[in-house]
């Protein structure tokens, strides 16, 4: 990431352009922000919670470029294909790390693509990403054939994550621009799931997948309101880990905190889990008012509901989001009205 921000700060330099006040302010004031609990919770505290500043920053600056949605179509078409051939050759030569076998659901012969990324949620982010840009052209009238082919490519690739949030997120888009579809897989959905009642429960309504994630918050209970003072309820604990000597007592026995509001909350206080609350009603009003309700309601859900079940704070692919929703927000349309109402930062 620092090495991507140096390019793109290079870039900048090169093409004679300042970097831009508007998101400056922001960034300066985001890192002074976190600064506080990882000073004030020194030595416990961990330089990572600092990855977010570097994310979004990038996000800024690439969003700059209008051109650069065109390029990240395509780079991230690549990745899906990557991530499909992966799964592949899991099947014909035998695992590789780039695959999950579902064996926490029941299901060990299904392989779950993961593409370059550590984690299948990771790959679906880069997905649903793909999809939001693919959307954007085919409303502006962008798309061609061979945008239909890639359409096809990376429904493949999202079948093969078997995420459930990622499926989640992708009916929502068919709610939005496909209803007809949307109501069909309805009906065949609720068939599917009588005729195959077993195997849908292991996949998709796993309760043991989801008491696991509830264990996996004990720690973050126990430390956060059983043991915080006041200054970590306000600006948290500066470190995105709880401590191993209550992480030993749980279920798990891990601190890894998978919910993307209670990491929010322990690490950067009610303040931070605030102002990021602001920060996604402000992208989502301003889409709104811009004739996207479609990319409204995406950021809506992504950003508040889907954060319940998982978060990617401190993955680059997150970012990669951003930036097509920073790129998507800024860009005219035929259904977008005409005047921004802030600057592409």
């Amino acid at each position: 990431m620092l090495g991507v921000l140096a390019l793109l700060v290079f870039h900048q330099i090169f093409m004679g352009k300042a970097i831009s006040t508007n998101l400056l302010i922001p960034i300066v004031g985001l890192a002074s922000y976190f600064l506080l609990p990882y000073l004030l919770n020194l030595p416990d505290s961990s330089l990572i919670i600092f990855f977010p500043v570097l994310g979004l920053f990038f996000a800024g600056l690439a969003a700059e470029e209008e051109g650069f949605l065109d390029i990240l179509y395509w780079a991230l078409f690549l990745h899906i294909c990557i991530g499909i051939l992966y799964v592949f050759s899991s099947y014909l030569v035998g695992l590789n790390s780039h695959v999950h076998p579902m064996y926490d659901k029941g299901l060990p012969f299904l392989h779950a693509a993961k593409g370059l990324t550590t984690t299948v949620q990771s790959y679906g982010t880069l997905l649903i990403s793909w999809f939001l840009i693919y959307y954007w052209k085919k409303e502006n009238k962008q798309d061609s054939k061979l945008d239909s082919l890639a359409f096809w490519v990376a429904i493949l690739g999202l079948m093969l994550t078997f995420n459930r949030n990622t499926f989640v997120i992708f009916y929502l888009i068919l709610f939005f621009k496909h209803r007809k579809i949307f109501i069909l897989t309805v009906v065949f959905a609720a068939l599917f799931y009588i005729y195959y009642f077993e195997f849908i429960n292991k996949l998709i309504f796993n309760v043991n997948t989801l008491n696991s994630r509830a264990d996996l918050l004990q720690a973050f209970r126990i430390s956060f309101f059983d043991f915080s003072s006041w200054k970590e309820y306000l600006i948290g604990h500066g470190n995105n880990m709880v401590d191993d000597v209550i992480a030993r007592t749980t279920v798990y026995r891990t601190g890894y905190i998978e919910n993307g509001t209670s990491m929010l909350l322990y690490t950067y206080g009610f303040i931070g889990y605030m102002a990021y609350l602001a920060a996604v009603l402000l992208m989502s009003v301003l889409f709104f008012i811009r004739n996207k309700v479609f990319y409204a309601a995406m950021f809506f859900y992504i950003f508040i509901i889907a954060q319940q079940f998982t978060h990617e704070f401190y993955a680059t692919t997150l970012y990669l989001m951003i930036t097509v929703f920073l790129i998507i927000l800024n860009s005219k349309s035929t259904s977008a009205t005409e005047d921004r109402i802030l600057s592409p930062s």
